[in-house]
């Protein structure tokens, strides 16, 4: 592959996905991945379109925890790697469809997407996106429904009310 830019690369890449050829896509950013290998965006991408377009959440969760080691100060990289762990563990739980199993549990998985969106929250606190913290919370939310586990209220500032 050319050296270019890889958000270049891989905006190019997702106009493929976009227009339905995911397969090509994913192969795309293997490559730039490849020859940019603290590329986290590009490791982002492989992560949650293996996990939510091919199920499979072994090798979707891998490349969900290569992109936070790239970049761990990323709240939408955070963001993204705890929103794939929640929708593994739930569906875990709840299987309707075929999947490569990931080698984590769905307490694990709750755990640590738990885990995530608590540092997304903290790279918010200097960098804030209301939308983005919204997001958050209400993961946060859907988890402690899931696991019976409530978070921390008292670390909650309400972001303003958003239209749905």
């Amino acid at each position: 592959m050319v050296n270019l830019d890889p958000n270049t690369l891989l905006r190019a890449a997702m106009q493929l996905h976009a227009a339905g050829d995911i397969y090509t896509a994913v192969e795309q950013v293997r490559e730039i991945v490849a020859d940019h290998p603290e590329f986290a965006a590009g490791y982002s991408y492989l992560g949650q379109t293996l996990v939510t377009r091919q199920r499979k959440f072994n090798e979707g969760l891998d490349y969900l925890k290569r992109a936070v080691k790239s970049d761990p100060q990323d709240a939408y990289i955070l963001y993204t790697a705890g929103w794939c762990s929640e929708y593994v563990a739930n569906a875990l739980e709840r299987p309707k469809f075929s999947y490569q199993g990931p080698a984590e549990t769905p307490e694990e998985l709750y755990k640590r997407a738990r885990m995530l969106f608590f540092e997304a929250l903290a790279v918010l606190r200097e960098e804030p996106d209301d939308a983005l913290k919204g997001d958050v919370e209400d993961m946060l939310d859907v988890i402690a429904r899931a696991t019976g586990e409530p978070w921390d209220e008292e670390l909650r500032e309400y972001a303003p009310p958003r239209i749905r």
